[in-house]
């Protein structure tokens, strides 16, 4: 029990309760689809075991703070060695790295808050909604850690710096293997041949050789891949950078849904759960939407799969300041980029409205006396349109898009009421989909009795409207050059090595010290190795 609570008390201990109870609560929360008495019994153990472990460690630090404060004995330079822990370090990132998994794995993002309560519960989704788990990308606790992870990174380096610095770069470094060096440096004793060859293969191993004489005595020191040492700091900056893009994307940065009717244009998207409108600097103008089949991108597919949605896609334009500045297709999982701005396919769906309908017109006398020359003509029309015919100026009033069941759009039924302007007389005149519906309608409509024609449906598209996600990320630039700084420095950290020989030659005799920031023994051996191969 005492190696338990000792245990406990240390600070992984901790990250092991805070991951088991972690773990337990998410899944409950989103695996489990029924909560039993075994995951009730699962989650009090875990929860005791953190609560412990916390409290512990509380004591711990409370203790400690007292202490290092006393030692330090002003505020400021207690806070220093405080933001510069490593120990805080790793609890800010598992902290990041669980909002980070809850954010994009488990709770979806900027939903309205009735989508959480359906989804999760009453309970639930009202501290998911107090929590800003809905957003925590956006929240104001993980941008906090964002900053403390930053702050924690500059002040280690800060720290840990000019050590670094001074072993590696600094004039004051021991370049000299005399018998004050050999208190510190703790060289062996070897054999060795021509000094000429040792340092000939010393400039062979990469290293850079200086060489002094001094009587009797020869100092040799090599160096090679000091730069390793900067690889962390590098990693560091490279961090610092990403950090600084994600924080510019959370604070300036906006994500939201952007609703363009085929044929229309719009500027203004509605952003968060809270569905606010944003206004963008340009207009998207949505030209044409298509769906894409299975049965049209492969006619070898099966018939039962022939009609299913593949994909869709939009062609749009970029309208600035009344002009097209840019042109594109967006197709899902091929986003369209305008400046910092990048629009993503995301939903589609059907309008009360059309893109196009033919319309048949006949002459309602000739119908009865003459049906072969009684019709007069024909037109095409789609919603927000005025077509003028004859002595007629016509415009869709309203669609529905299923007369049977107005509900059920997976079925078209079509029936359209025109607005029509004749002779400075309104009328509302109906065409519907069926044209013996079409016919009973007029004749039951007494308004209609002194309109002289009749409208006949021709074809029917529905109007689709294209859903886009518009993200605006300024950050992202910052990012990418993170990354690539973060790269570098990772590959300066972990394919290079920082070593350093020391000789001192005396006659036939040598005394040889080593130092490597990494696989120092392993070094040794295989340097001695060579010096032997070397002799003979």
């Amino acid at each position: 029990m005492k190696k338990v609570l000792e245990f406990l008390s240390g600070f992984g201990g901790l990250i092991l309760g805070f991951i088991l109870f972690t773990a337990v609560v998410i899944a409950g929360l989103f695996h489990l689809e029924e909560v039993n008495v075994l995951y009730w019994f699962v989650f009090s153990l875990s929860s005791i075991i953190f609560a412990v472990s916390f409290f512990l460690n509380l004591a711990g630090w409370i203790k400690a703070l007292i202490k290092d404060y006393r030692k330090h004995g002003n505020f400021f330079s207690f806070l220093y060695d405080f933001f510069a822990s490593l120990k805080l370090a790793i609890f800010i990132m598992l902290v990041l790295g669980i909002l980070s998994m809850l954010g994009s794995t488990y709770i979806k993002q900027n939903q309205p808050f009735e989508w959480y309560l359906d989804q999760f519960g009453y309970t639930v989704g009202i501290w998911v909604w107090k929590l800003y788990l809905n957003d925590v990308f956006h929240s104001w606790y993980y941008i906090l850690f964002i900053v403390l992870l930053a702050v924690n990174l500059i002040v280690c380096s800060i720290k840990r710096l000019p050590r670094v610095w001074k072993q590696a770069f600094s004039k004051e470094r021991i370049t000299k293997l005399d018998e004050k060096a050999e208190k510190h440096l703790k060289p062996i004793t070897a054999n060795i041949g021509d000094v000429e060859k040792l340092v000939k293969f010393l400039a062979k191993k990469g290293f850079k050789v200086f060489m002094e004489r001094e009587g009797e005595r020869t100092y040799i020191f090599a160096e090679k891949g000091r730069f390793s040492r900067l690889g962390v700091y590098i990693t560091h900056i490279a961090l610092l950078v990403i950090m600084a893009g994600a924080l510019i994307d959370a604070i300036v940065g906006v994500r939201g849904s952007l609703i363009v009717a085929e044929g229309d244009t719009n500027d203004v998207m509605f952003v968060g759960p809270e569905q606010k409108s944003y206004k963008l600097p340009f207009a998207v103008h949505l030209i044409d939407f298509r769906i894409k089949t299975y049965g049209e991108e492969n006619p070898r597919v099966d018939e039962r799969f022939a009609q299913a949605v593949s994909s869709y896609e939009s062609d749009i334009e970029v309208i600035n300041s009344g002009k097209v500045v840019a042109k594109g297709t967006v197709k899902v999982n091929e986003p369209f980029d305008f400046g910092r701005y990048r629009l993503f396919q995301a939903t589609y769906g059907l309008l009360e409205g059309t893109s196009n309908m033919g319309v048949i017109v006949v002459d309602r006398k000739k119908a009865h006396e003459d049906p072969e020359n009684a019709v007069i003509g024909m037109f095409n029309i789609r919603s927000g349109q005025v077509v003028e015919f004859k002595n007629m100026l016509i415009s869709i009033d309203r669609v529905i898009l299923n007369i049977h069941d107005p509900n059920n759009q997976n079925e078209l039924a079509p029936g359209v009421v025109l607005k029509v302007l004749l002779d400075r007389k309104p009328y509302n005149v109906p065409v519907i989909y069926d044209p013996r519906l079409t016919a009973l309608v007029f004749s039951q409509m007494d308004e209609l009795k002194d309109f002289p024609y009749m409208f006949f449906m021709n074809g029917f598209e529905p109007l689709f409207f294209s859903g886009f996600e518009v993200s605006y990320q300024p950050g992202t630039p910052l990012i990418w050059l993170g990354s690539i700084i973060l790269v570098l420095g990772m590959a300066t950290a972990f394919y290079t090595v920082h070593r350093k020989v020391w000789i001192r030659v005396e006659g036939s005799r040598a005394k040889i010290a080593f130092y490597s920031h990494k696989f120092k023994e392993e070094f040794k051996r295989s340097f001695l190795k060579e010096l032997e191969e070397l002799k003979t």
